[in-house]
This record gives structure tokens, sequence and C-alpha cells, in this order.
């Protein structure tokens, strides 16, 4: 059964289907990367071949992600954890056990810089296509109040599947 709350590295019960824990998943992970591996691509070289090393790049750091992913996996099934501060705690020790959530809290702070950084670029030439001169900041900024903070707010994620397979469809049209 689920647990009803986060407590010493148990798992929280959740209301989401794997199904769509997963549409949101891939849309997050694939989303930004569809974003900006083309225009990484065209400001460190202009040439087709250019490709290659970028495609090279990242088929090897998502085979190291899916290595680490298959590890942590196997931790968890070895040691009975549910999560990874309670396979840190039986693997390592409770007493630094802080050190999984300090380095997700770390991480999620990049992710977030790297995905605002792509949002500001990216609503900035929309509004000027849109025939609107908007500063980076102040698309970045409205986006996030108006549409990034209520979507925090939602206690229920499962509601964003749709939207995610929409834009999984979107990058699959967008790529071919």
């Amino acid at each position: 059964g689920n647990v009803s709350q986060v407590r010493g590295g148990d798992v929280g019960g959740g209301t989401a289907t794997m199904t769509n824990e997963m549409f949101n998943m891939v849309k997050a992970v694939v989303g930004v990367g569809v974003l900006s591996l083309p225009a990484g691509i065209a400001a460190f070289g202009d040439a087709p071949s250019a490709s290659i090393p970028a495609a090279l790049l990242i088929a090897g750091i998502g085979s190291v992600a899916a290595y680490n992913f298959s590890l942590l996996g196997r931790l968890c099934a070895i040691t009975g954890a549910l999560s990874y501060r309670g396979a840190w705690e039986k693997a390592v020790g409770p007493n630094t056990a802080w050190i999984p959530a300090v380095s997700c809290v770390v991480k999620t702070f990049f992710a977030i810089l790297a995905y605002s950084m792509v949002l500001g670029d990216t609503f900035k030439a929309l509004f000027q296509t849109l025939g609107f001169e908007v500063s980076r900041e102040v698309s970045l900024l409205g986006l996030t109040a108006l549409v990034l903070l209520p979507l925090c707010m939602l206690k229920n994620l499962s509601s964003l599947a749709p939207f995610s397979l929409a834009g999984i469809a979107g990058m699959l049209y967008t790529a071919a």
C-alpha cells in the first residue's frame, strides 16, 4: 500500500499513475534538449558536421545516466530501500543520509537555472515574432508568475500528462 507521508526515507503516497509519470518525465527530460541542442550546435559551428559530436556527446551522457539509474535500482533492490535516502542509509549509514537530499536540491537548482535560460530566450523570441519588444527577464518573470508558479502549486500532477504527451508529439514532429 501507499505510505501517507514521507518520513525517514520512505515513499510518499502519490495519486498519479505510472503512465502519467512516464509522459511527464519524458517531456521534462527531452524537452529542454530539443530546444537547446540546435542553438548550442549553431553557436559553436555552422557546419552540419557539428551535429555528429553533439549526438555522440548526448548519447554518452545518456548512457552514463542510464547506467547510474540502473545501479541505483539494483542498490534499492538489494537493500530493500524505497528512496535515495533509504538506500544511502542502508548502504553507507544514517549520519550522512543528508548528502543525497542536498545533492538533489543542488542538481534541481541548476536544472531550473538551465530551463529558465531556455525559456527566457524562447519566449523573448516568441514575443518578438508577435511584434512585442520584451526583455528576457520580463518574459521569464511573466512566465514564472502566470504559468510556472500555478503549475508548481498543483497537488496532483497527473492532469499534466495529456499536455506532456502533446509536447512529446510536438518534439517528434519537430525532429522528423
